[in-house]
């Protein structure tokens, strides 16, 4: 569990360092950043299960797997 928290402490550190705005703005975009994500997680998912009556399958499990990725890189520098 240790190594974990030393995982993200060690990505927030550098997330931050990206960032020039000294207040919350940084905890901010990036916490937006994760909703995007996650929002694009759920899309993907509910898609493979065909769970959207007005556009049934729209996604398979393959295109869930890149969006759930792409969510453990939230805050990356692009932010």
């Amino acid at each position: 569990m240790n190594e974990t928290w030393e995982t993200i402490n060690s990505l927030a550190k550098k997330l931050d360092s990206h960032f020039d705005k000294p207040d919350e703005r940084p905890w901010v975009v990036q916490a937006l950043k994760l909703q995007e994500e996650a929002g694009e997680v759920a899309q993907a998912a509910i898609g493979a299960l065909g769970a959207n009556p007005r556009k049934g399958h729209s996604h398979t499990w393959d295109d869930v797997t890149p969006d759930r990725r792409a969510a453990g890189r939230v805050g990356t520098a692009e932010c």
